[in-house]
């Protein structure tokens, strides 16, 4: 008698656990089913024209990317936003100024979003934002400024993480040259990476007599000294050739030794050939330490940069104007520099000498 009381405290127990494993998921759904009852339904909302913040830079530079930011504003509470697709309408051209398909639509959500878009032509442009049925909601105006010419790379140490799938380059060479007509355009080899312009470089292509084949060719081999079998021998520094339908010996972007060549970059001296700067420089071997002569020239870039069958177009287009320093630009330019550093190293030595004269 005694030892079947001592299981009626744990049969209690037993039973209490299996009554609470019944009731505790009916209670759940009951507590869900209540909670759902007393909130409030949320009502669809459109957003309209109105809703929609769309900011753009006061201004950007040819070929470099600009990004452009949308988002909903005074969207009303306990609502449930319906996105909507919309579409960015702006002047699309390569950068031979032939016209390119309209963007793709995009849809936006209550989300911010933010999309970058290139200008490959100059001066001021319009962005729309249109709905589907083609209706303007937004549009800003913003002014694009051209990118500038120069003989040699203005940016040699930049862009370091660039892959070497030549798909991703374009090298646009525009043999126009017509100072009376255009005076502010000179003959120009241009590189872009995905659509970004990384460099724009004065070049002399052949002169009357000696064209140079206008078309859609690639990057052939290279050749680090290569000298001219036609034209006396002459020596033809980092030879980049140019695949024209399978010929890659005849024509090529290279420079040349002397520097009087460079005074006529940016208008046609060659014997069909692209010719592009050369400019000695003392590199420094970051491992080492140790110097060495290199080059910081236009067709050096080219050289260690641009892969083989990178696409190159060559053609004859009158553009927008553009600014350019030219190799006779440069060298004022270089001399009122060091002119003013050593005004500020003189003004500094007399400012120290001063002052230790009055202690």
């Amino acid at each position: 008698m005694t030892k079947s009381r001592s299981y009626l405290p744990r049969i209690v127990s037993w039973s209490l656990v299996a009554l609470t494993a019944c009731i505790l998921p009916f209670s759940e759904q009951l507590g869900t089913r209540t909670l759902a009852q007393d909130l409030p339904k949320l009502q669809a909302f459109t957003p309209q024209m109105q809703n929609l913040r769309f900011e753009t830079p006061a201004e950007t530079i040819e070929g470099q990317p600009v990004t452009l930011k949308l988002a909903w504003k005074d969207i009303p509470a306990a609502t449930r936003l319906q996105p909507q697709t919309l579409q960015l309408h702006y002047a699309r051209t390569d950068y031979q100024g032939k016209p390119l398909p309209a963007p793709e639509s995009f849809v936006l959500d209550i989300s911010h979003q933010q999309h970058q878009i290139i200008f490959n032509q100059p001066g001021t442009q319009t962005v729309e934002v249109r709905d589907e049925q083609g209706q303007v909601w937004q549009k800003q105006t913003l002014e694009v400024k051209p990118f500038p010419a120069s003989i040699f790379p203005r940016h040699h140490q930049a862009y370091p993480e660039l892959s070497q799938n030549p798909e991703d380059y374009h090298v646009w060479v525009n043999l126009h040259y017509n100072p009376k007509t255009h005076p502010k355009q000179r003959q120009y080899a241009q590189i872009t990476y995905k659509g970004q312009i990384l460099e724009r470089l004065l070049i002399s292509s052949g002169a009357p007599g000696h064209d140079t084949p206008q078309g859609n060719y690639k990057v052939g081999f290279k050749d680090y000294y290569p000298r001219s079998s036609l034209y006396d021998d002459t020596p033809m520094p980092f030879w980049s050739a140019i695949n024209m339908n399978g010929n890659e010996g005849e024509y090529g972007f290279h420079s040349l030794e002397g520097g009087g060549y460079l005074y006529l970059l940016g208008r046609p001296a060659s014997h069909g050939c692209i010719r592009m700067s050369r400019m000695a420089s003392v590199e420094t071997n970051p491992e080492t330490g140790e110097k060495y002569w290199g080059d910081r020239g236009g067709a050096r870039w080219i050289y260690d940069r641009i892969p083989k069958h990178t696409p190159v177009s060559i053609f004859k287009q009158p553009l927008a104007d553009f600014q350019f320093e030219d190799y006779p630009m440069y060298l004022v330019r270089e001399a009122k520099e060091r002119l003013a550093e050593r005004q500020a190293k003189q003004a500094t030595a007399k400012a120290t000498q001063t002052e230790k004269q009055s202690t």
